[in-house]
């Protein structure tokens, strides 16, 4: 399958990092097939299958490295879903999705940031046929991160140039996502 040849060939990267003199390396994997306008269930049923085998087998290799505690995983996508199905027994493009983080230091089993109270059309972030408004910009969800993976707090903005145009308030701190995190 795609995604475990491209997490297979991760790690034989991540090997080399002694050889290239590289402390940080940063990977992207695409993956197709999500874009379910059809067959919802079928698609999510085989897509989770194949990612889960190709997380499980990457982590079994990152911990049998020991490098486990220094890698973290952030799925994300361009564009959300719909919560109303469609007519094709899927659901169609929508606007706020979700991100999920796998990671040695990743302090999990926790939603981080404001999920909406009331899914129906009436809910304040939710627009017609059940398409989600953002509460977060990819921005606020990246400084964290680049924050863990060594990025002074004074150079975040360098990484994330919108960040100034949401509120310090609900931005999201390296400490709430990453274990034993002192930046």
């Amino acid at each position: 399958d795609s995604m475990g040849t491209a997490f297979n060939m991760v790690a034989r990267l991540i090997a080399t990092r002694e050889l290239r003199g590289v402390d940080r390396d940063f990977f992207f994997i695409p993956h197709s097939n999500w874009d379910a306008h059809n067959k919802l269930e079928w698609n999510l049923n085989t897509n989770l299958a194949d990612l889960d085998n190709a997380i499980n087998a990457f982590s079994t290799e990152m911990k049998t490295e020991g490098l486990w505690d220094s890698t973290t995983i952030i799925q994300a996508s361009d564009f959300g879903r719909s919560l109303e199905p469609n007519g094709g027994d899927g659901t169609d493009h929508a606007w706020g999705g979700n991100y999920m983080m796998i990671g040695g230091a990743v302090s999990g089993g926790k939603i981080v940031g404001k999920y909406p109270e009331v899914l129906t059309d009436d809910g304040p972030e939710i627009i017609e046929r059940g398409r989600i408004i953002p509460t977060l910009s990819w921005d606020e969800i990246i400084a964290p991160i680049a924050e863990w993976a060594g990025v002074s707090h004074g150079s975040v903005k360098e990484v994330c140039p919108n960040i100034d145009n949401f509120p310090e308030s609900q931005r999201i701190k390296a400490s709430d996502l990453f274990v034993d995190f002192t930046g």
